[in-house]
């Protein structure tokens, strides 16, 4: 029986892909507001190129974009990676089937929550700004914790804080690993949300694939 949905955030509740577009123009206007239209949308395409879906080390990302765009006068990458941490959660493209998703689970009696990996500040601020956490019975994030995803121990430790069973929730997530299989190596059961980066990437048989996040409630 199921007694919990649990759920990634960046390319699950949120679409993530579209809520980096919108940053994307907000540091160009910021660093690099003289650039034409062209060349902006140039390097918006090389930030997305290189940034794999999220999954970098910002600051040594940002060195990246500095040396390929020959970039002069730069900021450094600390107070770039500074500035992509403490703005792009202003930045949410939650996917319309969101929130009734919820609401639909709870009315159900099923506990709702977020697990997301990420710096404190950052995740916690999408959060905040995301419109969803009256909707959720928990949010954790990595960034408050020793261990992230997809170490077993984030997800057993978020089902021991609701006061169920890790066999008795089930995970949606869009990383294959780090939602996945870390999901099922902690007991849960899992459904991925084939979407952004990872879309069609290592996709498993015995796991449900949605592309629609409203699309849960046919397996709960």
């Amino acid at each position: 029986m199921t007694k919990a949905v649990l759920f990634d955030f960046d390319e699950t509740l949120q679409d993530r892909t579209a809520a980096f577009e919108k940053y994307m123009d907000t540091f160009m206007a910021e660093f690099l507001p003289d650039l034409s239209e062209e060349e902006k949308n140039k390097r918006k395409k090389d930030m997305v190129d290189t940034g794999n879906g999220g999954y970098v080390n910002r600051e040594e990302w940002y060195q990246g974009l500095i040396d390929l765009w020959k970039w002069e006068n730069a900021p450094s990458k600390t107070v770039l990676a500074q500035h992509y941490d403490n703005q792009f959660g202003h930045h949410n493209v939650i996917f319309e089937g969101s929130v009734p998703l919820l609401k639909a689970l709870r009315s159900r009696g099923i506990k709702t929550g977020v697990i997301t990996n990420g710096p404190s500040v950052l995740q916690n601020m999408k959060m905040q700004e995301s419109g969803l956490v009256p909707y959720c019975d928990i949010v954790i994030v990595s960034g408050d914790l020793p261990f992230a995803k997809p170490q077993p121990e984030i997800f057993i430790y978020t089902a021991e804080k609701l006061g169920i069973d890790a066999q008795d929730c089930v995970y949606v997530g869009d990383h294959p690993i780090n939602d996945i299989k870390g999901a099922l190596s902690a007991g849960m059961k899992a459904i991925r949300m084939n979407w952004g980066w990872f879309e069609n990437q290592d996709l498993r048989e015995d796991v449900p694939t949605i592309c629609n996040i409203y699309d849960v409630l046919k397996y709960v």
